[in-house]
């Protein structure tokens, strides 16, 4: 579900998109897991996000990280070369968040995808296609990145458990930028869809990362209110994996 847009606002502008994704199905025995539906828009300048949680409105579903959180490449479309830019950019988010990111290497994970890893993990993809997982990309009212977070819970002997499982993102292999640096650059692309992933909405002006057009004004790391929102989301205390792990 795409969670905003903006109109292209000149050549150097990109459009950017969030997505909502589903869960992916319990095994057999265990309780059946809900999408997390409900979401809220971020259009203030304040360090609000994207609200993913059953229970409460007023409280997101949250990433287990107290451990590293795992990130895996599918190097199919991939451009050549990128990989250091994309394991550059998690690089400047571990160092803002304080979370550990940690490079766990290729996978054949997909952006439709709806199995995920034994650990909270973060898939970044590629894709050459204009029209690829209900997205257009490139040309005038396409975007060059999408990515959302996997949130469910599942109920079991009276206990509650949700959370994050996984996120996913897609970039468009299309895009032509700088790999590293502000403004329309690839890290800023990363940054942007990897902090949908984590679960931020669209929120801020041109000159942070979740704004929803890559600019000339785009910096090449977060603000400190989009780092007071992933701390939020970020769990980092009393971290319950077993749970996690039936999700």
């Amino acid at each position: 579900m795409i969670l905003g847009r903006a109109r292209l606002a000149g050549a150097a502008a990109v459009l950017l998109a969030a997505v909502a994704v589903a869960p992916a199905a319990s095994p057999p025995g265990r309780a059946t897991p809900a999408a997390a539906a409900r979401t809220a828009s971020a259009t203030t300048a304040d360090a609000r996000f994207e609200l993913a949680s059953r229970t409460d409105p007023g409280r997101p579903m949250r990433w287990l990280a107290c451990k590293p959180i795992e990130y895996r490449i599918n190097p199919t479309d991939m451009p050549a070369g990128l990989e250091p830019t994309v394991r550059h950019a998690m690089s400047v988010l571990q160092r803002q968040t304080g979370v550990r990111f940690r490079y766990a290497g290729h996978t054949r994970h997909t952006f439709t995808s709806t199995t995920h890893a034994a650990t909270p993990t973060v898939y970044i993809a590629f894709t050459s296609r204009r029209r690829a997982a209900g997205q257009t990309f490139g040309g005038p009212g396409g975007e060059i990145g999408v990515g959302g977070p996997a949130g469910s819970w599942a109920v079991s002997g009276g206990r509650t458990t949700e959370a994050i499982t996984y996120g996913r993102v897609l970039l468009s292999s299309r895009f032509r930028g700088p790999a590293t640096g502000g403004g329309a650059s690839w890290q800023a692309l990363i940054l942007h869809e990897v902090g949908h992933a984590l679960n931020l909405a669209h929120r801020g002006g041109a000159r942070t990362i979740m704004h929803p057009v890559l600019s000339g004004a785009t910096p090449a790391q977060y603000t400190p209110a989009e780092v007071h929102a992933l701390r939020k989301v970020l769990q980092t205390s009393r971290c319950d994996y077993a749970a996690w792990s039936r999700l």
